[in-house]
């Protein structure tokens, strides 16, 4: 097993995909920005009052917890699972580009639902204040943050499945105009 494993690391176009995953993920968090500057803005006019005010703290940690794990997962696939190599034609580079998509966005979901199920635990009371209180778990709160998780991971999806194939064409290019000394293959591979 250990083997296996540290040939799996080992593998090569390690560097390509990570330039490319982290292009993706440059272009989400510039996105994601983005979407919290115009949201802002356009809540300015209506802040007479001070009753809500956005802070750059929360526009970048939704930003850091939606494109940090979609590029980790987009990572691991052009690296592991279904890398782009010069070789294969347009279409087969496309479906492994919308695989690369698909993984990032089921891991978006997994940190966004673990995230989700901690949230709905809290306690009784002030823990000193109550002399150490039992947590607690609301069920409804869990359910209602799985949904939402998917809900995310399915729109962030929809949202940068074209950003993913543009990127994974892109590699295609890269690779055929530079081509590796060693093969280049994943588990879809073998």
């Amino acid at each position: 097993m250990a083997v296996q494993v540290s040939q799996l690391v080992r593998s090569h176009g390690a560097l390509a995909a990570l330039v490319t995953a982290g292009g993706v993920v440059a272009v989400i968090v510039a996105q994601q920005l983005l979407n919290g500057v115009v949201s802002w803005v356009s809540v300015v006019p209506y802040l007479s009052d001070g009753s809500y005010s956005p802070t750059p703290f929360t526009t970048v940690t939704q930003a850091a917890v939606v494109a940090l794990p979609f590029g980790i997962g987009f990572f691991l696939s052009l690296w592991l699972v279904g890398p782009i190599a010069a070789e294969l034609g347009l279409p087969h580079v496309v479906t492994r580009a919308i695989l690369a998509c698909g993984i990032g966005a089921t891991i978006l979901f997994i940190v966004r639902a673990v995230i989700a199920v901690i949230a709905a635990f809290w306690f009784g009371g002030p823990l000193f204040g109550n002399s150490f209180p039992f947590p607690q778990f609301d069920g409804g709160n869990a359910v209602s943050g799985l949904g939402s998780a998917l809900v995310a991971s399915l729109l962030t999806l929809i949202s940068v499945l074209p950003l993913g194939v543009l990127a994974g064409v892109l590699l295609w290019l890269w690779r055929k105009d530079h081509p590796p000394k060693h093969p280049i293959s994943g588990l879809i591979d073998v």
